[in-house]
């Protein structure tokens, strides 16, 4: 099965759906793998003239993958280096897309994905959505989100939300900036058919413009020499004792040493 599916919802507009349901649409090194490789192709593609995100099951993304967390506690420095390469690349190339990108939150939205919905254009999200920013409940650091984050929403609100690790609504995502507009069942399609018609007024080569001054304003201040520190924290902290034991007490569904 595939795990990001792509489909045209007209020759301008194009929409991938993250399809792993069963794990909570959480990332892993192949789920994100699929995904970078659709946004590079779909970024060649001249005619397009928007993206949009959204994922199939209950919840849009809940973060890394619990059997790749497993699997990380046996990884090395180097390992872990090239798995956060990994989700750099997938943030820089949202971050950096030619054309408006739109998500559609859901459920739960944890860790890695909060740095998905901080490189969106626009982001609608269901009323019950939640979203925390969970790492370091397990020891963790959200290192390589944590500039496409405060980017989106202050280093202010960065430093109460990553450091408490609080689960928060979507009026609160609101009020960050970090979502744009509140959506039910009943009108969401229309809500996002509004986006898109919006989208589809605006001048093509002014729109691609646009977004490109828009990126140079979003890294000209070091984003890119900032994020190879920020891998290599990631991969140290992974490996540290306490990340190890915050992760061993998730994956066995206990509480960690320091709660």
């Amino acid at each position: 099965m595939q795990r990001i599916r792509l489909e045209w919802m007209t020759n301008q507009i194009a929409c991938l759906t993250l399809n792993k349901p069963e794990r909570g649409n959480a990332l892993n090194e192949t789920l994100m793998k699929e995904f970078s490789d659709y946004l590079q192709q779909l970024a060649s593609n001249p005619n397009l003239r928007a993206l949009l995100i959204q994922s199939t099951g209950k919840h849009f993304c809940t973060g890394a993958d619990i059997h790749w967390l497993k699997r990380s506690l046996n990884f090395s420095t180097e390992e872990n280096i090239l798995d956060a390469r990994l989700l750099e690349r997938l943030l820089q190339q949202l971050n950096e897309f030619p054309v408006p990108v739109l998500m559609i939150a859901k459920g739960a939205v944890f860790g890695g994905a909060l740095g998905l919905l901080s490189c969106a254009d626009y982001v609608l999200a269901l009323k019950d959505t939640r979203f925390s920013f969970s790492e370091a409940l397990l020891g963790l650091v959200p290192a390589i989100i944590s500039p496409y984050v405060a980017r989106a929403i202050g280093l202010r609100q960065a430093r109460r939300y990553m450091l408490t690790a609080e689960v928060f609504d979507v009026q609160q995502a609101i009020e960050l900036g970090l979502v744009h507009q509140q959506a039910s069942e009943s009108n969401l399609d229309e809500l996002r058919d509004n986006w898109i018609k919006l989208i589809q007024k605006t001048a093509p080569h002014a729109s691609r413009k646009i977004k490109s001054m828009l990126t140079r304003l979003s890294t000209q201040d070091g984003l890119h020499n900032e994020q190879q520190t920020n891998i290599q924290l990631m991969s140290e902290t992974r490996t540290s004792s306490e990340g190890q034991m915050g992760l061993r007490a998730f994956l066995e569904k206990r509480p960690p040493p320091w709660s």
